[in-house]
């Protein structure tokens, strides 16, 4: 029979397991981080730009040199010309950033954050 004393605690494979576990997440997590952390700077840019042009009616040069200062201060890697998007309506530029990155987590398995950052300008008239 067996007694109460000898039930207590966890066994040797399940904390095998927890430990592998915790390890595959904080391995994710470390492999995510650096993405979001771009993500975040990426979505501060357009919002700086966004109330920096405010009022002004800026020219396409003006609008990318704007974003390429901000991208080399920022140092943001992986982001060109080719994900921002403008479109000028009656009185406002419609500006953002679209891009995704693709992040391998183990072998032939890879995550995808996706980034859409839009802010709209208001032009004077």
């Amino acid at each position: 029979m067996i007694t109460v004393y000898k039930q207590r605690g966890a066994t040797f494979v399940f904390w095998v397991f927890f430990l592998a576990l915790i390890g595959f997440l904080l391995m994710i997590g470390i492999k995510l981080f650096p993405v979001y952390y771009k993500g975040f700077t990426t979505q501060k840019i357009v919002e700086d730009i966004a109330i920096e042009m405010q009022g002004k009616k800026p020219t396409k040069k003006q609008l990318w040199q704007s974003i390429d200062k901000r991208i080399n201060i920022n140092s943001v890697y992986g982001v060109d010309k080719n994900h921002f998007v403008f479109e000028r309506n009656k009185g406002a530029i419609d500006f953002g950033l679209n891009y995704e990155v693709r992040i391998p987590i183990i072998a032939n398995l890879d995550a995808i954050a996706k980034f859409d950052q839009r802010q709209t300008i208001i032009t004077k008239k």
